[in-house]
């Protein structure tokens, strides 16, 4: 793209000054919490029957946003804060006119609560609306967290799999139900100031009725997410002042066998150590970084011309990813997937890396660097990123990254880049809207032609309208080694809208309805790639969750590749242009059983594809749970017919909350392997895991004769000073 960096800003400078003096920022009437501060620590049975919750001054007056926007709370919620020195209390009191219809399945730690009754409080603890911490609790004390950035159910950044140091329990009684919730200061960060201002807020989800109600932001564009909406709590006495120090040996014990290779031990030990060297400078430090109580990867069908992006699990780099997201779309211009696992996703051994990241005034900075050992053909690698983020505004930020990875084979790879989030709650009085951006170029082996890329999205995220629009272009030598882009030499341009009215329709909570959405892709000088036109004319959500849609699409791709093939078959060069018809209906998950159905059909390049997929999961009570998923798709490429097939399973037995067991177990026919992952894990205490894993690979083309397995027996122990 010749000079693409400056016909991308010149393009759409005016547009962002446009939208710019459009917004209004005004400071917010924040409603106020009233923590306690006691002497001792508080025993958690979840009764809240120690004298210190009855002195501590409640907070009510809960609305609801589902669903009926703005109706008080049907069944009354209390909830009281407590603190000492070193750790913050929060009680819940849910009151419940029939406790015998509280909803509650999920014992197991991260194991998802959308089924359940469940409270949940979110921090904003530098009170700056852009990051938070969330906790949620269900009837049988089963825990959930996760930090995130703020913005409403569409535009929040949630990362789900950040765990923090934390306990909770909780008991159901004739009232209803309540829960006591724990949280040291050393799993959260804040200013190193003698008065703390925190923001603060509180939801209840009463499932049978599927009613949400939330202390403050209950409005359907805002929700517990958006953190310019959040009350604020004060803390005028002395907490974590300590310096914390975390130390996480680790000890492995285990064994594999490969085909045709002698057994492997894979006996090792390994050490995290995080250092608090404020309550908002961390530094994190690992070692023979492992993997073993990862759940293994769904192997994909991968059915498109696109690269296939897989979540990062690894505690070391989810904690203060936020600090390091520089996310645009599909575009990572950090992905630590790419550290410690190759490209066909085996591990690689990490030998040991650093990670700083503090929080000052409006500055967020963040600083790590790692090294790999030679390892499956791959050379060992040093990845290195510096991050940094400026708040302005009210919500938004501006933030500069350079990473650079340097190979033992002398190769090296740099980029660099600037990005920005402009955002908003209070556009044409409550509305929300989004400006984001982000500007980049990399540099591979001292080459930088050609390499740039930049991207303009501006939204209009509503509950009656959602819509966007966005130009994203990324020139054809554009390599961000430790980053992830699904394709490069190309621009694109999107538009894209929702209507979700509600109606008076019996049983309808709401449509869900696209009227013209269109993404048009074209390479560097102008020819068209792909062209997407989507239009659902049916789409609706019931008042007890569960949801139906029906969709029209029509794609124009033009294939001008040499080597793109599907199951061995290659599809020829040219212009195709395919109708699809899509139809799926998902279940609410409050049941029992709950279903989800989806069917396909239409064009695909030269033939036809025809296909459905489906998965059922049971859990009746508690303990036990299973799911069956089945995906099936039929094409015919011009004479050559083609069948894929992808099953899962997955069965779970939760004892408790600390005791958990899953086996999952794999097969598709792309691969024509059938993969067995069985996991237990026990926490002795909060933050420390005994995991118990068994891997099993067969080869379905070899009578399901034995790849790989292994076993592994690892201990984790956290002990704090």
């Amino acid at each position: 793209m010749k000079n693409s960096k400056g016909d991308f800003v010149s393009q759409n400078i005016m547009a962002i000054c446009i939208i710019l003096a459009s917004l209004y920022f005004s400071g917010n009437v924040f409603a106020q919490v009233k923590p306690l501060y006691i002497t001792d620590n508080i025993r958690l049975d979840g009764s809240l029957s120690d004298d210190a919750w009855k002195a501590a001054e409640p907070v009510s007056g809960f609305t609801q946003m589902e669903l009926v926007e703005g109706d008080p709370a049907s069944e009354k919620t209390e909830v009281r804060v407590l603190y000492n020195e070193n750790t913050i209390y929060i009680g819940f009191m849910c009151y419940d006119s029939d406790p015998s219809g509280i909803i509650a399945k999920q014992l197991k730690r991260d194991g998802g609560q959308g089924s359940d009754d469940y409270v949940e409080v979110v921090f904003d603890t530098y009170h700056d609306m852009r990051t938070g911490f969330g906790f949620e609790v269900n009837p049988n004390g089963a825990r959930f967290d996760a930090s995130f950035r703020s913005g409403n159910s569409e535009t929040s950044n949630i990362n789900t799999e950040w765990d923090a140091i934390w306990d909770a329990r909780s008991v159901i009684t004739a009232e209803g139900w309540s829960t006591e919730i724990a949280i040291p200061f050393k799993s959260l960060r804040f200013p190193t100031s003698d008065v703390q201002t925190w923001g603060i807020n509180f939801k209840r989800t009463i499932r049978r009725k599927n009613e949400i109600t939330l202390w403050r932001g209950w409005k359907r564009n805002q929700g517990i997410w958006l953190l310019s909406q959040a009350g604020t709590m004060t803390i005028d006495k002395s907490i974590g002042r300590s310096r914390g120090i975390d130390v996480k040996p680790y000890i492995l014990a285990g064994v594999e066998k490969e085909k045709g290779k002698e057994i492997d031990d894979l006996t090792k030990v390994g050490l995290d150590l995080k250092y608090s060297i404020t309550s908002n400078m961390i530094l994190d430090l690992t070692t023979n970084t492992d993997f073993a109580h990862i759940e293994s990867d769904r192997e994909v069908i991968n059915l498109s011309r696109f690269d296939i992006y897989y979540p990062e699990k690894r505690e070391f780099f989810l904690e203060g990813s936020d600090t390091f997201d520089f996310t645009q779309g599909g575009t990572r211009l950090f992905y630590s997937r790419t550290i410690g696992i190759t490209p066909s996703r085996e591990n690689q051994r990490i030998l040991g890396g650093a990670k700083l990241t503090q929080k000052a005034g409006s500055y967020r900075l963040g600083v790590l660097t790692m090294q790999t050992e030679e390892q499956s053909g791959y050379p060992g690698a040093n990845y290195s990123i510096v991050r940094a983020k400026k708040d302005i505004l009210e919500q938004s930020y501006v933030g500069f990254l350079a990473t650079n990875k340097v190979d033992e084979d002398k190769h090296d790879n740099q980029v660099v880049g600037v990005d920005w989030i402009l955002r908003t709650d209070k556009f044409l009085g409550d509305r929300n809207l989004d400006v984001q951006g982000y500007l980049s170029g990399s540099m591979t082996d001292g080459h930088m032609h050609e390499s740039s890329a930049g991207r303009l999205y501006i939204s209009y995220p509503n509950d009656f309208i959602s819509s966007f629009i966005l130009y994203h272009a990324l020139d054809e030598q554009f390599n961000p080694e430790m980053g992830f882009a699904r394709t490069v030499g190309i621009k694109n341009y999107i538009w894209f809208t929702t209507l979700q009215p509600r109606p008076d329709i019996p049983f309808i909570k709401k449509l869900v309805l696209k009227p013209f959405n269109f993404n048009y892709t074209t390479d560097m000088d102008g020819v068209l790639l792909f062209r997407d036109i989507e239009i659902r004319p049916l789409g609706f959500v019931t008042d007890s969750d569960d949801e139906f849609s029906f969709s029209i699409n029509n794609d124009y791709d033009f294939i001008y590749e040499t080597d793109f093939s599907i199951f061995g078959t290659a599809i020829n060069q040219g212009i195709y242009n395919n109708w699809n018809y899509n139809m799926s209906f998902s279940s609410s998950s409050q049941r029992n059983i709950s279903v989800s159905l989806s069917g396909l059909a239409g064009d695909f390049f030269s033939g036809t594809r025809n296909g459905f997929s489906s998965a059922v999961t049971y859990k009746s009570g508690r303990r036990y749970s299973f799911t069956a998923d089945a995906e099936y798709t039929k094409l015919d490429l011009a004479g050559t017919k083609i069948t894929a097939r992808d099953y899962g399973t997955r069965v779970g037995i939760d004892f408790s909350t600390r005791l958990s067991t899953s086996t999952f177990l794999q097969y598709n026919n792309e691969t024509r392997k059938v993969n067995m992952n069985f996991r237990l894990r026990f926490i002795p205490k909060a933050g420390s895991d005994l995991y118990l894993v068994y891997n099993h690979l067969m080869d379905e083309s070899d009578r399901y004769r034995t790849l790989r397995n292994a076993a592994i027996l690892k201990m984790d122990y956290i002990f704090r000073f």
